[in-house]
């Protein structure tokens, strides 16, 4: 069963978090707080992904995360899907080693903001991979799947974005009065001054939040109450549920066909037994008169017919041709059904095969 969550308060207690991660990819502000309410509805859309709850702003910050490069591919897809040449460092030392200033900036304190726009100044495809990488803690690999680039570049764009943000402190936040660190001065001067950049980007920002100008607007189709309560987030139950009608209509189709089809089968069996036990009772009563009737010429031989023997003749033959017309009923009226059965089945047409056996009499006369 689905979990219902509170999504106003969830917004309540993380948007400014959240918002303050976006903001650092994204420098409008107004375009920033648009990417936070979609990734929010995505998240309703998708809580059933949602395994731990404890994990939820985990969860939203990577879909926050996800939203904002997507929104960066798509506003700059030109610079994302081209690599210069000059871009890939042509030796592993240089990746090793991407800085070979003798002052580093990070011997002094910057606060966010300072740091911040140092970030802004960087191109959108040098922004993505030095957030993910310093501050999000993506491996280049990683890095390399979520934007569609190799790990080289990956790499390249770092070294790029690390020298950028170098010069940038240095020529336009520096002076007389920025306050310096004793301990980034004791770790440049033991060798350890690439460490510094992790620890000082992921340290200003581990709390940076901006709060959202506008409330966490929860459009209709979401399926949510006022309230703010997510009912039970039917999001794909009507395609579903269309999907399994269909499919039991068309099965309970294939039944009724399927049951059709046997009963007339059995009720074509049924007809054709009929008409040949009649046929073979035809034939049989033939046989009968016709062996009665020879018997009663054999038995007269010798002797002029009397004229009652005249009137059993004619009877005989009275029902000879009633036993006749019989059979001829009986042929019409199965021809009769076996068109009617035809038109009303439209199957292939049952051949029907007719045997006349004609008997011929003959009158024996024998003269005194």
């Amino acid at each position: 069963m689905t979990k219902i969550y509170n999504w106003q308060k969830i917004y309540s207690a993380y948007s400014s978090k959240l918002l303050g991660i976006c903001r650092r990819y994204i420098q409008d502000i107004h375009t920033a707080e648009d990417i936070i309410q979609d990734s929010f509805i995505t998240a309703i859309q998708k809580n059933h992904q949602l395994k731990d709850e404890n994990a939820i702003f985990a969860w939203l910050k990577k879909i926050v995360v996800n939203n904002a490069l997507q929104h960066l591919r798509i506003s700059n897809a030109h610079t994302f899907i081209t690599t210069e040449p000059s871009e890939i460092p042509d030796t592993p030392s240089a990746m090793e080693h991407p800085l070979l200033e003798e002052k580093s900036a990070f011997i002094y304190d910057f606060t966010h903001q300072e740091l911040l726009s140092s970030i802004d100044s960087l191109p959108p495809h040098h922004k993505s991979v030095f957030n993910l990488y310093f501050i999000e803690n993506y491996s280049h690999a990683e890095i390399s799947d979520v934007l569609g680039i190799t790990v080289n570049t990956s790499k390249s764009h770092l070294l790029r974005a690390k020298k950028s943000i170098q010069n940038y402190l240095l020529n336009h936040v520096v002076n007389q009065n920025t306050p310096k660190k004793k301990t980034a001065q004791v770790l440049i001067f033991l060798g350890f001054g690439s460490l510094l950049w992790a620890q000082t980007f992921k340290s200003k920002f581990s709390e940076f939040s901006i709060s959202p100008s506008r409330p966490f607007e929860i459009p209709e189709s979401t399926g949510l109450q006022n309230n703010g309560h997510a009912p039970s987030f039917k999001t794909h139950s009507g395609p579903r549920f269309l999907r399994k009608l269909i499919i039991i209509g068309i099965g309970l189709l294939v039944v009724i066909t399927g049951c059709i089809f046997f009963l007339s089968q059995q009720t074509n069996s049924k007809f054709q037994n009929m008409i040949s036990h009649q046929n073979v009772s035809t034939v049989e009563e033939e046989k009968r008169t016709d062996i009665e009737v020879h018997d009663h010429s054999s038995s007269v031989t010798g002797s002029e017919p009397t004229q009652n023997e005249e009137v059993t003749m004619e009877k005989k033959n009275l029902r000879t041709t009633e036993i006749q017309e019989q059979k001829n009923s009986s042929i019409s009226l199965k021809n009769h059904h076996l068109k009617s059965k035809d038109s009303l089945l439209e199957s292939t047409p049952q051949k029907v095969i007719i045997v006349k056996k004609i008997i011929q009499r003959d009158t024996i006369y024998v003269e005194r």
